[in-house]
């Protein structure tokens, strides 16, 4: 008799599906590459589609437990590349790692929900069910992060004017949903390459809805009207803050500096106004001074902007230099008319995680009407919170001033993240910045002038600004929408748990 053949058939599948699984790794690899490098201090629009195919094609591919792990990695390892070094400078070392796991579980979970959820839906219907997550998740993030809207997908499209518009109906959240939906229909077409039919309705139905957000984008800038502008003007001589580090390093020494400090941005500011400016802005601090000495230096600029018939809009930190200094800094905004009337008197309320000694904002929103329309102004950080800010479209705020103050590591992405509020609300923003990028954009997203402190000898930004409102959907109701798309994601979730707990007898008889 012949010698019974050995059985080789489960070698030859673990032989086959080893390549697979190296495959579907680098996949999911190269999806958290193409993530991290769209986000953050990166700015890589195309990439920050293709990475969420590719992560959510491993996904769908693997058992829920051992693949969530892997795609939780993922997103760890995105956040790091994204953030980490953005942060590294300005946190503790170990805080980092921390908020790379505690925002990377995050980030994992539209995932997992996918998995869980979209996996129990047939046909086309379950591919909304990642963006509906991907869209909740930010809604929620956007009213609790401690951190403001960082790290909000819509960032990622920087630059692509067409679809940026569609943040004056939606918010954030629009850019957000449009581009899960992208990840989740082109793995369902994958998943059904053999159904031609099926698939042409299916990313037709998203092609269209695609091409009715850019045909929206090209209307809008295309019918925007030409309003009246006003010249700005936006100062650095000195980095904002430098005299503060010297005050904590030496305030004996740093206390002789504070006139010659304050002359500079003197000095500035009159030939700006001689030039033709009817508002000059100073970035986040330049008004650095002891609390003895700040009502005299405040005088100086009032006399400054009545004698040049100027609008000067002043960062300041204010602070007791005493040996037993107890009262909080003051890290505020300034607003001073030509009659050197202090109109508004702002106190920055965003980052307070960073800064927690310092006077804490109240987060309302301070106007004052001019001849050339309606200004508000907030302080750097205080433009990341858009559930604040979004008071700016309700009081119809044509122009907000923000005296900033960055690093290299966020320099230029902080600037750029001030592009979707101003679309979100229809107003300009001039954010003037020491230690980064100044920015000045009108309502619809567009760069009017631009000046990087690290790479430009004299940092002045010089634009023409219109301070018209504009008004937005979005300010009228698009800010509901986000908790519309929750409740639409509760309740296919709530269906497909009921629908599996009916099935549950059913399947018992």
């Amino acid at each position: 008799m012949d010698a019974a053949l050995p059985d080789t058939s489960n070698e030859n599948a673990n032989t086959s599906r080893a390549p697979m699984l190296r495959l579907s790794l680098v996949m999911m690899l190269a999806g958290s590459l193409l993530v991290g490098f769209s986000m953050g201090r990166w700015l890589a629009p195309l990439a920050a589609w293709i990475g969420p195919v590719l992560i959510l094609r491993y996904a769908r591919d693997h058992k829920v437990g051992s693949g969530y792990l892997f795609v939780l990695a993922a997103c760890i390892l995105a956040f790091l590349i994204g953030f980490g070094s953005s942060w590294a400078g300005l946190l503790p070392l170990l805080i980092v790692p921390i908020l790379a796991v505690g925002f990377g579980f995050l980030w994992s979970l539209p995932y997992l929900a996918d998995r869980l959820v979209g996996a129990q839906l047939k046909g086309f219907s379950s591919t909304f069910v990642y963006p509906l997550a991907a869209t909740t998740l930010e809604f929620v993030l956007i009213r609790t992060n401690p951190f403001g809207a960082w790290g909000a997908t819509a960032f990622t499209q920087y630059g692509d004017l067409l679809l940026m518009q569609i943040v004056s109906v939606t918010g954030m959240i629009g850019i957000t949903f449009v581009m899960g939906w992208f990840a989740s229909v082109a793995n369902w077409a994958w998943e059904n390459r053999t159904r031609g039919g099926e698939i042409l309705k299916g990313v037709g139905a998203f092609g269209v809805v695609l091409a009715a957000v850019y045909t929206f984008g090209f209307l809008r800038l295309s019918l925007a009207p030409a309003g009246e502008t006003v010249r700005v003007a936006g100062i650095t001589p000195q980095s904002g803050m430098v005299l503060f580090n010297r005050f904590v390093a030496d305030p004996a020494a740093a206390r002789l500096e504070v006139q010659s400090h304050w002359d500079a941005y003197f000095g500035e500011t009159v030939r700006e106004a001689r030039a033709g400016a009817r508002l000059i802005v100073w970035p986040e601090g330049a008004g650095t001074v002891p609390f003895s000495d700040e009502a005299s230096l405040i005088a100086q600029a009032q006399e400054i902007a009545q004698q040049y018939d100027i609008y000067l809009a002043i960062g300041m930190y204010a602070f007791d230099d005493g040996p037993d200094s107890s009262p909080p800094g003051e890290n505020k905004f300034l607003l001073i008319d030509p009659t050197g009337a202090i109109l508004i008197e702002h106190f920055k309320y965003g980052g307070r995680i960073l800064d927690p000694y310092r006077v804490q904002g109240d987060g309302k929103l301070q106007t004052a009407d001019t001849t050339f329309g309606v200004l508000s102004g907030v302080v750097c950080w205080d433009l990341d919170y858009p559930t604040v800010i979004q008071q700016a479209g309700q009081k119809e705020v044509g122009l907000i001033l923000v005296p900033s103050n960055d690093w290299p590591a966020i320099d230029p992405v902080h600037s750029h993240m001030a592009a979707f509020p101003a679309i979100e609300n229809g107003m300009s923003i001039v954010r003037q910045t020491s230690d980064g990028l100044s920015i000045a954009v009108d309502p619809y997203g567009r760069v009017l002038a631009q000046t990087d402190f690290f790479g430009s000898a004299d940092r002045t930004m010089v634009a023409q600004v219109p301070v018209m409102h504009v008004a937005t959907l979005y300010t009228a109701f698009g800010r509901w929408l986000g908790g519309i798309l929750v409740v639409a994601f509760l309740l296919v979730v709530a269906y497909v748990v009921a629908r599996a707990i009916i099935a549950r007898p059913a399947a018992g008889t």
